[in-house]
């Protein structure tokens, strides 16, 4: 699924309306149409249902008019209120505005005080409101009549349905600007806009509905829209069916370097998204006083020989041990620890892999002031950072980088010349040639210690297949999410563990339409 800025959307209809010919009045059609259907989806029959309807100024407001006008086609008792002076109207609003006195459909300006508690009062007696007051260009705070009107939708028991986005709602970030409607049901036109499925913007949603518009395919082309949602249909265009001939050596030989005394968890659960989502081989770099109980956690992997250093973790003289092991991928980093010696041996490794790499927790300590290493790699990278690494890397706070997650994940893929892996609740997957990739799996759960250790290992595996870095991300965090989600419904919330989530995986592959 295709996500839009405000920008990008308004590119979208100027292109169908001048180089396809199709009027606007068509698409505001389509769009107030949407609206009724969706309405009649939650309410069924329309006859005799008590509809209250909330328009702005604008085109939002237009689409609430061709809704009205629907609407008291189907029998509804449609009960109108503008938040602005109806005069202001222009173009396909103001010829809806004119329809709709034509058939003797009249609405009332809101002010503050009496006006108001009127529309409060039908409110509350109204089977369902729509909210068509701002579209996606707001840039502003909602102040005045727009913020009391918000406040009393959000305080009523009414089902609300937004046209577009949820009033007060910012397209892009997902975040009110400063009060946003608390929508029922969300009726987005054409294409889903990005803030819509961040974070921030699921309080307000409510059930998101992408409707036709009768948009020409062609658009999308035209304006070269760079960002997806990550969803089942995504994903199942990538993972195929495996041939009855196959062989452990087509599902690739995923080597790692992790592990350390004081952490041989991570190792273990990197391993199991490693081997849980369908590498055929694995092999390990681990310091000497892990294997015994990493190969009883996990048998299926074979060992790298490779020797400590004097804090007993791997050393740097088994570097051109590593680089000599055949891998068609790498993942380095989970629960190695951060000495000195450790570092060393990481940035030293890295710039002479020639194989495409995860980067994970403190393998991204290493580079911390080395990004230079980033830049060099001879085969391709993701990193898979959480906000605070994201924030240690960037030399930043934390609050900075979960302020605007996708600027900051792009610009640090350009930068550098990586896949990021932004981890956290929307994971963003973002490309050094501009794409972004937002997850829609995965539950609060699984903020939970060795989650992201699976998640790189399955990272891993999807590379050593051949999939190039943005594909291998995407999948696996949304089928990292997806496990999460199946776990949860067995662990609930607060017991989920990281092991949970790897023994979800294969369901999770499982439950793939192929």
């Amino acid at each position: 699924m295709r996500l839009l800025t405000a920008e990008e959307m308004r590119l979208a209809d100027r292109t169908a309306i001048e180089e396809f010919g199709i009027p606007g009045m068509v698409l505001m059609e389509n769009a107030g149409q949407a609206v009724v259907r969706e309405i009649e989806n939650m309410l069924g029959d329309l006859s005799g249902k008590k509809v209250a309807i909330f328009c702005g100024g604008g085109n939002n407001g237009g689409d609430g008019l061709v809704a009205a006008r629907h609407l008291h086609n189907r029998g509804c008792e449609v009960r109108l209120y503008f938040l602005t002076d109806p005069d202001i109207f222009r173009g396909d609003a103001l010829t809806n505005y004119t329809i709709l006195n034509n058939i003797g459909v009249s609405g009332l300006q809101l002010t503050e005080g009496s006006r108001l508690n009127v529309a409060r009062m039908a409110l509350w007696s109204s089977d369902i409101a729509i909210d068509a007051i701002f579209g996606t260009g707001l840039r502003e705070e909602v102040r005045d009549i727009s913020l009391a009107v918000i406040n009393m939708l959000n305080e009523s028991n009414t089902p609300i349905v937004s046209c577009d986005i949820p009033s007060g709602l910012s397209s892009t970030t997902g975040k009110p600007l400063g009060v946003a409607v608390k929508a029922t049901a969300t009726v987005t036109f054409g294409y889903c806009k990005l803030g819509l499925v961040l974070p921030a913007a699921a309080p307000y949603i409510g059930r998101l509905v992408v409707a036709n518009i009768s948009l020409p395919e062609q658009v999308e082309a035209n304006i070269k829209v760079r960002r997806e949602l990550i969803d089942e249909a995504f994903v199942s265009r990538w993972l195929n069916a495996r041939d009855k001939e196959s062989n452990k050596g087509d599902f690739g030989h995923v080597c790692m370097l992790a592990g350390s005394p004081l952490m041989p968890g991570a190792a273990i659960l990197a391993a199991c998204g490693v081997m849980k989502s369908g590498a055929g081989k694995l092999s390990a770099a681990l310091p000497s006083t892990i294997r015994s109980s990493f190969i009883a956690q996990m048998p299926e992997a074979m060992l790298i020989n490779t020797t400590d250093d004097e804090n007993g973790t791997v050393g740097i003289n088994s570097v051109k041990t590593m680089l000599s092991h055949p891998a068609d991928s790498w993942l380095i980093g989970p629960g190695l620890g951060r000495e000195d010696t450790t570092m060393n041996m990481v940035r030293e490794f890295l710039p002479n892999i020639d194989k495409p790499t995860v980067l994970d927790a403190d393998a991204l300590f290493a580079v911390c002031g080395y990004l230079r290493l980033l830049k060099r790699a001879k085969a391709p990278l993701v990193i898979t950072p959480h906000p605070g690494e994201m924030a240690n890397l960037l030399g930043v706070s934390v609050e900075d980088v979960q302020s605007n997650r996708v600027a900051v994940a792009e610009g640090f893929a350009r930068q550098t010349n990586v896949t990021v892996v932004l981890k956290g609740a929307g994971t963003i997957v973002a490309t050094p040639e501009g794409r972004i990739f937002i997850n829609s799996t995965g539950n609060p759960g699984m903020a939970t210690g060795g989650s992201g250790d699976v998640l790189g290992g399955m990272i891993a595996t999807f590379l050593a297949q051949g999939m190039v870095p943005a594909v291998a991300a995407a999948c696996a965090v949304w089928l990292h999410g997806r496990a999460g989600d199946i776990a949860i419904e067995i662990c609930g919330e607060a017991g989920l563990l990281a092991g949970d989530i790897a023994n979800a995986i294969p369901a999770a592959l499982k439950s793939i339409d192929r």
